[in-house]
């Protein structure tokens, strides 16, 4: 109850400086003006990408776990998982939480913490796959057209991609090397010791050090389930393709026309990039900054901000709105009947 008491603040606290923001920037007669302009067809275009996202995102999951630990109403529970860490990930820094989050709902409803870890492993690594790959066909088709656009630009792309890099690595070798990653919880356990926020560490480290056997042998499952690993891969594929299609939606609703679909997926690529780096939730005030960066160039100065608000609103809150009712109000699926 305390967790969804904490979580439930940071959401409220997160969407008033959001929302003053730009009352207090635009003014609430102003924005809400210039809202009744847009192309509702495209809004609701850019609605359909936003679902899309977070069904092709539980597809991911769900053809992985239904080859690794098939368990009744997978499906169901796929999309809760889903929401879950999609929530937690909103809410934390470097959306840090989505995997403990994901892991503890898929403890509750009897998957092995092994194997869960297991899942997530693949799911992540597969997710930083698809991503960097997107990534460097944005580079190799349109780098020269905003590095002379936008500044300090390239910098901003090797910073991020950097990231991107060491996080894919560092998360091949907590799979492949069990020491390492002995080391590592080895180093919790300590500090959790100490903290006493941890009672009976030692029975519990050995729980989780017989689960970490089952995590790296499943490790090695991305090898031998190749057809698995190309339909999540072409699920991950489709879902960052919906995502990063919303602004051009939101540009076209504001009856813009001149740029490419291509050339505005390019730069919705380009700031996720960006946004990596940025240690806050959601990437917060990076996101809006970087918006407005590298999007100036597409809407005028009358409606960029209000474009912010409305991407910002599709593709960051709404995950949290829809987050926050497979999180904090509906019970767990194994407490149903």
């Amino acid at each position: 109850m305390k967790k969804k008491i904490f979580s439930s603040i940071i959401v409220i606290v997160t969407a008033c400086i959001f929302l003053s923001f730009f009352f207090f920037t635009k003014g609430l007669h102003s924005l809400i003006q210039e809202l009744r302009t847009l192309d509702t067809s495209w809004i609701l275009l850019s609605v359909i990408c936003m679902l899309l996202f977070w069904f092709f995102e539980m597809l991911t999951l769900y053809v992985i776990t239904k080859k690794l630990y098939n368990i009744k109403n997978l499906l169901v529970r796929s999309i809760k998982f889903q929401m879950t860490g999609l929530f937690f990930g909103a809410i934390s820094p470097f959306s840090a939480g989505s995997n403990p989050a994901q892991l503890y709902a898929m403890t509750e409803n009897e998957i092995p913490a092994g194997i869960a870890g297991s899942i997530l492993m693949i799911k992540f690594m597969i997710h930083q796959f698809i991503n960097i790959l997107i990534l460097i066909l944005a580079f190799l088709f349109k780098f020269n057209y905003f590095n002379s656009r936008v500044d300090y630009f390239p910098y901003l792309c090797i910073l991020g991609l950097s990231i991107h890099v060491i996080i894919m690595v560092f998360s091949v070798m907590f799979s492949l090397n069990s020491k390492l990653t002995k080391s590592v919880l080895t180093l919790i356990f300590k500090v959790l010791k100490k903290t006493r926020l941890v009672k009976n560490t030692e029975s519990t480290y050995k729980k989780i050090e017989i689960e970490l056997e089952n995590f790296h042998q499943n490790a090695f499952l991305i090898a031998k389930h190749i057809k698995m690993c190309i339909y999540a891969s072409l699920f991950t594929f489709l879902q960052y393709l919906a995502f990063f299609s919303i602004p051009y939606c939101i540009y076209r609703s504001f009856g813009f026309n001149t740029a490419d679909l291509w050339t505005l997926i390019s730069a919705q690529i380009f700031l996720t990039n960006f946004m990596a780096i940025i240690p806050l939730p959601g990437a917060a005030g990076g996101a809006e900054g970087g918006f407005y960066l590298i999007y100036n160039m597409f809407f005028d100065a009358s409606t960029i901000l209000t474009a912010i608000f409305v991407w910002r609103v599709l593709t960051y809150y709404s995950t949290i709105a829809i987050g926050s009712i497979f999180t904090l109000v509906l019970p767990n699926a194994k407490k149903r009947p």
